[in-house]
């Protein structure tokens, strides 16, 4: 029986925004049979949704497809709220489950730049600054906010990049930090295995928007120790993982973008 609270034709307004966003470009009859809605009921939706902007037709075969006002208001929605409030749900189940430090970073030049970060519970915890960077070549968030460009893109980004060993695992060069980078690709999260700092361990995945560009990084951060330890730690991958890519969800990405992403 349908919600009492709920207007049909609002829902089947939405339902027809969502198939064009599935399909990209369909006529009245199409979206009619797809969905097996009267074509009297589609074209006054379309006509509606069209008059106010958010769809448009292709003046060559006639057909419909939505407009970029949804994308302008999910683009408000982040810049109004925030990608740190965006996150922080995200960033507290991470670290409800876990324990440990949670961080979200972006790119900033050729370096990663924390904008938001949950504190370990436990009494041994890595800490980190808001506003401090770190190097992306060597870090699981850096790794993750670039694995996703061109390769040329990379080697352009990090021509003049000094590679400063900070640690005997710190990676040397391009071409070993590039083969990194594809089994990030691969893999869909990146790891930091006392690169950067000695005794820490961080476990980064990036966070796509709705047109597939890594727009920031996740990533949980503890002493080496304490993963090691951990009889569960190869769960941890996976759970970085997929609260990164749950998030890229609510930013519009699709589940039908992992194959591209992930591949």
């Amino acid at each position: 029986m349908p919600d009492k609270k709920t207007l049909q034709s609002v829902v089947r307004t939405f339902t027809v925004l969502e198939l064009l966003d599935e399909y990209g470009e369909l006529g009245i009859t199409e979206i009619s049979e797809m969905l097996s809605f009267d074509k009297s009921t589609v074209f006054r939706i379309i006509s509606t949704l069209k008059s106010l902007g958010y769809v448009a037709q292709n003046p060559f075969n006639s057909k419909y497809s939505n407009s970029y006002k949804l994308f302008e208001i999910g683009s408000n929605v982040a810049r109004k709220t925030g990608l740190p409030q965006l996150a922080y749900p995200f960033m507290h189940e991470l670290s409800k489950a876990t324990g440990e430090a949670v961080n979200l970073a972006v790119r900033d030049g050729t370096k990663a730049l924390y904008i938001s970060k949950i504190e370990s519970t436990d009494t041994i915890k890595v800490c980190m600054n808001l506003g401090q960077t770190i190097p992306l070549y060597c870090t699981a968030l850096g790794k993750s906010l670039i694995a996703f460009l061109p390769e040329n893109g990379v080697r352009e980004l990090l021509r003049n990049e000094r590679f400063i060993q900070y640690t005997s695992n710190t990676i040397k060069d391009i071409e070993t930090l590039l083969r990194e980078l594809k089994e990030v690709r691969r893999l869909g999260y990146s790891v930091d295995n006392e690169e950067h700092i000695k005794n820490i361990y961080c476990i980064g995945a990036p966070i796509f928007d709705v047109s597939n560009n890594v727009i920031a990084a996740l990533s949980l951060a503890l002493p080496k120790f304490r993963f090691d330890e951990n009889p569960r730690r190869e769960d941890l991958y996976y759970l970085v993982r997929d609260t990164a890519r749950r998030f890229s969800c609510t930013l519009g990405w699709h589940d039908n973008m992992k194959l591209e992403a992930f591949g």
